[in-house]
């Protein structure tokens, strides 16, 4: 055993001894609990239909309101209760959440998989406008706050010119679909222990493959159900797939008009996370709005200790890793972590320069 493998062995067991113990004592159950949140019902109308949510208050005086921005997948408005945790940290900071079930999820209507990234920002956009209507006092002090796939959403929003948003705030974020279509199951493939070179050459004969299905799809020569059992998917991903696969958010970031923070875990397994956020801080830069870019060490895709919770699915989580995450509640991520996002939070909502005073801080 080496020493890295032997001190990150010692480190998932520290982690799951402190889940243990708090799992006894009740600590971290208690961020799986909002039934003595404040919370309203809050709905909007999209073309798809109507989407149904719920904003969650603070106890105390709100400092700023987020909208959160969904990653992949058919997530509700907890994500099935792992935004739990999160949200009570933010609420514990005095930021209020907005969340809403996704299209054709939970209480909402319509179809996730009928949406474009660009969709999807208006589907945000929509939602922080309701925000505003029902809490007139969010206008000057709300944002979006995104995870994953929402790093092709959050930068549409932050380029568009009258956006009634303070910040936007990233977490896990790839910019271009092409090069994550590579990263993500390069890494998959790897962790099932096949050799790099054959996994260049799987990767090689899938894309081939692919592009075949798209080119055939289109001339009409196969069916949709055909092409999307190239990709193994359903016909309906299928098309979501064909409808995004060239989303970039390069531009958009170029052009971002309001504060934005992009924060990624070093030991991410589903995106490549050094390239990322190299990119993403040099288009920021050229943007010249005021950004913050962190890798944060040791830490997963969702930033959670990746000495315990590192897989690219939360279904892929061991069940010692479900056990710690109960027991450890917020604190299952990684350290500083919560509190370097609720502390930008707060400040990009408060104005220009309590905002300035907290981004000039040293990474």
């Amino acid at each position: 055993m080496t020493v890295r493998r032997r001190f990150t062995l010692l480190g998932a067991l520290a982690v799951l001894a402190a889940a243990l113990v708090g799992l006894l004592a009740l600590t971290g159950l208690s961020d799986f609990d909002l039934s003595g949140r404040t919370t309203r019902p809050l709905a909007f109308e999209t073309p798809e239909g109507r989407i149904q949510g719920t904003l969650l208050l603070p106890d105390a005086p709100t400092a700023a309101y987020v909208v959160l921005v969904h990653g992949d997948g058919p997530q509700d408005r907890t994500a099935g209760g792992g935004y739990l945790p999160l949200l009570n940290a933010l609420l514990d900071a005095g930021i209020a959440v907005y969340s809403w079930d996704k299209p054709g999820i939970g209480e909402s209507e319509g179809n996730w998989l009928g949406q474009s990234m660009h969709a999807r920002a208006d589907e945000a956009q929509a939602a922080l406008d309701a925000l505003i209507a029902a809490r007139p006092d969010a206008a000057d002090r709300s944002g979006f706050l995104g995870f994953s796939q929402a790093g092709w959403v959050l930068p549409d929003l932050a380029a568009r010119p009258g956006t009634p948003t303070r910040f936007a705030v990233s977490i896990g974020a790839a910019l271009d679909w092409q090069r994550q279509g590579d990263y993500y199951p390069r890494r998959r493939l790897a962790a099932e222990g096949m050799p790099e070179r054959r996994i260049s050459d799987e990767l090689a004969s899938l894309a081939a493959r692919e592009d075949d299905a798209f080119a055939r799809y289109a001339r009409g020569e196969i069916t949709r159900a055909e092409a999307a059992r190239v990709f193994d998917v359903s016909p309906a991903r299928f098309d979501f797939i064909r409808r995004n696969r060239f989303a970039n958010a390069s531009s958009d970031l170029e052009h971002a008009r309001i504060p934005y923070l992009a924060m990624w875990g070093e030991e991410d397994l589903n995106v490549d996370a050094a390239w990322n956020a190299a990119a993403c801080e040099r288009l920021l830069e050229e943007s010249g709005t005021p950004h913050r870019v962190i890798l944060v060490q040791d830490a997963t895709h969702s930033l959670l200790h990746s000495a315990l919770f590192n897989h690219q699915l939360a279904g892929d989580w061991p069940w010692y890793a479900r056990v710690a995450f109960l027991g450890l509640g917020r604190a299952a991520y990684a350290p500083g972590t919560l509190e370097t996002l609720t502390t930008w939070i707060r400040a990009a909502a408060s104005g220009p320069d309590a905002f300035k005073a907290a981004a000039s801080g040293a990474e």
